[in-house]
């Protein structure tokens, strides 16, 4: 894979993290709202909360998208690499530290957004509906 892949695909990876980030923080705030029984400030940033999420939908087409256009050896690698394989050279490990940051982060935001859902909705959340 060229230099160039491997810094396109950490380059998207980066921004994914960033608006992950934007998330987390707004879920946070969410949090506190909740806690003060703040409706007006919850619903806000619930609203708020909708562009990071659409942007990251179209980030995560755009992922896969790069990822699909590669060859087939190389997406294979990519692939791997998701799965947990150890890095080998610069632009590996520089892609596998950036996209496992951005994964550890969704996953801290799927945990916050389960409490934060459970609270606003109790059994009608959607994370009661899938069990």
């Amino acid at each position: 894979m060229t230099r160039s892949d491997w810094l396109d695909l950490t380059v998207l990876e980066r921004k994914k993290y960033n608006y992950l980030s934007e998330v987390l923080d707004l879920s946070q705030q969410m949090g506190g709202a909740l806690d003060r029984n703040d409706d007006v400030s919850v619903r806000m940033l619930l609203a708020l909360r909708e562009e990071p999420l659409l942007h990251l939908r179209e980030l995560t087409q755009a992922i896969r998208n790069k990822k699909e256009s590669l060859p087939p050896e190389d997406r294979e690698r990519v692939s791997v690499l998701d799965q947990g394989a150890a890095p080998q050279g610069e632009e590996e490990t520089t892609y596998h530290s950036q996209a496992g940051s951005a994964r550890r982060l969704l996953e801290r935001i799927v945990e916050l957004d389960e409490r934060l859902n459970r609270r606003l909705a109790g059994k009608n959340s959607f994370y009661e509906q899938k069990k």
